[in-house]
């Protein structure tokens, strides 16, 4: 169910209602079970919780009896009058709209992020995520803001702490705020359970984060976001927005001071929404954001409560694509997950598509026309694409393209700079949309921007002075000036980058690209390389060679040589299972591929997931939150051990800290350190490494179709180690030539791409050699 546009969007409890309408907490059970159409809670943890709107339509038929009208009360009243003034107090403070739509971020605020998002974070969140650790960071800094009164009684808390026995007092005071605080604004995120997750290592620790991070300031909060976000190096459906990329599409299509209102379908961290609420100022539009993963809403909600806005946003569609919506909006601003497939059920059946149905394996189109159906006619969307996606040979998404084309729904696609995104090198554009019966021009603009943007480290970053030139050309355009065709691309030229425009019928030819390149000459036989590649594969070069560099000072600094050794005699010998608890994961009956997906949830830990000793950062199936919960008995901790179960063997891995709380499929196993094993886990990954480890394993494998290797067998692997002094030292020297020889491939591989690029300028002209 969709709200209304003035409609409330908070959650309540049982209590809450009966304390806003005037009854007794027994009264609102006897309603829900009297009435079939009371409506239906929705669960937080162990809490059932109603949407406030859905409780004031069920109380607006209900009157108040004469006899229990309080004074000022008219005849006629009903429960839903007095359920709407016990709302009063929950609107975003004074001081958090203050806050504005500027948000400066100082010298100081960096600093404080840094300190939190280094070592203090491991230090307090124990084997916890770095998600749970992020959401402590974020609660604090919203209520320090935006709710000083309850911010003072966290710091009376903290005042009156004795040490360690009061850590979990401090988390759980933390808890209840946030989960009050997010329910009151119509998030039902369990942040409570995910504060309490958390094992600080001392009550100093703790406080300390605490302290940091209501110390920063308001755009502080941003920070933590993007830092997290590049830390975690996380998938195509979790990563954010960048700030600039955000920035330029609500620029595109927002005006200020008009009200607008604006969805974003998969609003990740609220990014888009923030970017739309600082363009239109004090318009007062309404912010809608959707999303398929639970997590993020509650990130979203309290960016955009920190901003002084307070959004309509749900994690729940009854439907993966529902066909019809209750009301359009004017603006769509979203930035889709990329190349990934529907999630199992039947939503791909029922989706609306009126410009043909996208092929089944990849969404891009798929979230194209979901956008396009949720505008009112004459709306416009801006949605992030993959560059590919413009040019792709699949025949449906051709097809569509064509559709899109020929209907007049494409009225731009800018290619922006690669390298925007923390957690992917996937080069993106922006494509402009409007939902209209009579499209009011004949041609497409094709922006190709890529070579704006400002180098950041890694990344590209794209400022507002690159916002501004492409606007300055786009906007006209979009705005139904009437300049030659000829004069977007002279604007384009004097800002720095290319444009053309392209009649429709041209663009709807047998390939139907949307790939600006393939109208600009880039990547045809014989055009100019870009200068700009060049520049930067030579500093790439300069880095790892700067890294390099460092990294062998450091090595003739530590002394880790070695020598010739007496032998393992006097070394300690054992079993494996005397060292560790060995966990298979769950049988295929019990977690079958049907209760996969390939969207959010948990990530499954699979066989061809486990190279070089590591878990990849990117798995291919996950399980839906409610699912995991069923299985915490298979998750994994940091420094536990995976190796295979079923199928070829391959070099065990170890858990890394942001891959906590993943969980094993059925084809792998967990060995988990026992407490009193006076083995360090990194020792006993390296042996597991060694070919003597993993031929014993093989030959134990049993012989059948896929071989398998059971944990009985497993049991008995023969174990030697060291004193704990000698196995860490071990440990130390293998890590330093690990990362040296890591160093080295990237230099390599840095290297081979400047002879790529000095070719392409060698071979036209453009540079020569000294």
């Amino acid at each position: 169910m969709q709200l209304a546009h003035d409609e409330q969007t908070g959650l309540v409890t049982r209590n809450q209602i009966a304390e806003r309408a005037g009854v007794k907490r027994p009264a609102v059970s006897n309603w829900a079970r009297r009435h079939k159409d009371f409506p239906i809670p929705v669960r937080s943890g162990d809490t059932e919780l109603f949407h406030e709107a859905e409780i004031t339509r069920w109380l607006m038929n209900r009157i108040i009896p004469q006899s229990q009208l309080l004074e000022g009360e008219p005849a006629g009243t009903t429960y839903a009058d007095r359920f709407r003034r016990g709302a009063s107090g929950d609107r975003p403070s004074a001081e958090s709209k203050a806050m504005g739509s500027t948000q400066r971020i100082g010298t100081e605020d960096k600093k404080a992020v840094d300190q939190l998002m280094g070592r203090l974070a491991d230090r307090v969140r124990g084997p916890a995520t770095m998600a749970d650790f992020v959401n402590l960071c974020l609660i604090v800094m919203y209520v320090r803001h935006a709710e000083p009164e309850r911010w003072r009684r966290i710091e009376d808390v903290m005042s009156a702490g004795q040490g360690a026995r009061d850590v979990q007092s401090l988390l759980r005071s933390l808890g209840d705020m946030a989960q009050d605080t997010l329910r009151r604004n119509g998030d039902r995120t369990d942040m409570r359970s995910s504060l309490l997750q958390l094992e600080p290592r001392s009550w100093d620790d703790l406080t300390t984060a605490v302290r940091t991070a209501a110390g920063t300031g308001a755009g502080a909060f941003q920070l933590v976001w993007e830092s997290f976000s590049a830390r975690e190096g996380l998938q195509s459906s979790e990563f954010c927005s960048p700030v600039g990329l955000a920035s330029l599409s609500a620029a595109l299509v927002l005006t200020p001071g008009r009200k607008t209102t604006v969805l974003d379908p998969y609003m990740r961290g609220g990014e888009m929404l923030a970017a739309a609420h600082r363009y239109i100022e004090d318009a007062r539009g309404t912010m809608y954001g959707e999303t398929l993963d639970g997590r993020l809403q509650a990130v979203a909600s309290l960016y955009l409560l920190h901003l002084g806005v307070r959004p309509k946003l749900t994690s729940t569609r009854s439907d993966r694509w529902p066909p019809n919506r209750e009301h359009g909006v004017d603006v769509v601003l979203t930035n889709p997950p990329f190349n990934m497939s529907d999630a199992p059920g039947p939503g791909r059946r029922t989706g609306n598509w009126p410009y043909g149905a996208p092929p089944q394996g990849n969404d891009n189109f798929a979230w194209v026309q979901y956008a396009l159906g949720a505008l009112v006619p004459g709306g416009r969307a801006v949605v992030v694409m993959p560059v590919k996606a413009g040019n792709s040979v699949n025949t449906a998404e051709r097809e569509i393209r064509r559709a899109l084309v020929r209907g007049g729904a494409v009225e731009c696609v800018i290619t922006v700079p690669s390298h925007l995104f923390s957690a992917t090198p996937v080069p993106v554009s922006l494509w402009v949309l409007r939902r209209a019966e009579h499209p009011a021009r004949e041609g497409v603009l094709f922006v190709d921007a890529h070579e704006l943007g400002t180098k950041v480290r890694r990344r590209r970053v794209l400022r507002d002075a690159d916002r501004d030139a492409i606007t300055a050309v786009v906007r006209p355009w979009l705005d139904g000036e009437q300049w030659p065709d000829s004069e977007y691309a002279v604007r384009a030229a004097e800002r720095g980058f290319s444009a053309v425009v392209v009649a429709r019928e041209v663009v709807a030819d047998e390939g139907c690209s949307l790939r600006p390149a393939d109208y600009l000459g880039s990547g045809k036989y014989g055009a100019a390389p870009v200068t700009a590649q060049l520049l930067e594969a030579g500093e790439l070069v300069e880095e790892h060679t700067d890294a390099l560099r460092l990294l062998e000072r450091r090595a003739r600094q530590s002394r880790n040589g070695y020598r010739t050794g007496s032998g393992p005699g006097g070394w300690n010998e054992a079993v494996l299972k005397d060292l560790c608890d060995i966990r298979p994961g769950p049988s295929y009956t019990r977690l079958p591929a049907a209760a996969r997906t390939a969207d959010a949830g948990i990530p499954l830990v699979f066989p061809q997931d486990l190279v070089d000793g590591r878990i990849r950062d990117t798995t291919r199936d996950r399980v839906p939150w409610e699912t995991a919960e069923r299985f915490k008995k298979f998750e994994l901790l940091p420094n536990d051990i995976v190796c295979v179960r079923t199928g070829a063997q391959q070099r065990p891995a170890l858990v890394s800290g942001t891959q906590a709380g993943w969980l094993l499929s059925s084809n792998v196993m967990r060995l988990r350190i026992r407490s009193n094993a006076e083995i360090d886990p990194l020792y006993l990954h390296a042996y597991l490494g060694l070919r003597y480890s993993r031929e014993w394993m093989s030959h134990r494998a049993a012989a059948t179709a896929a071989p398998s290797l059971s944990s009985a067998a497993l049991n008995h692997l023969p174990v030697r180690f060291p004193p704990i002094g000698l196995q860490r030292r071990s440990v130390e020297l293998l890590d330093e030539l690990g990362r040296r020889a890591d160093a080295y491939t990237s230099y390599v591989s840095a290297l081979g791409r400047l002879r790529a690029e000095l070719a392409e300028h060698l071979l036209h002209g453009l540079v020569e050699p000294l």
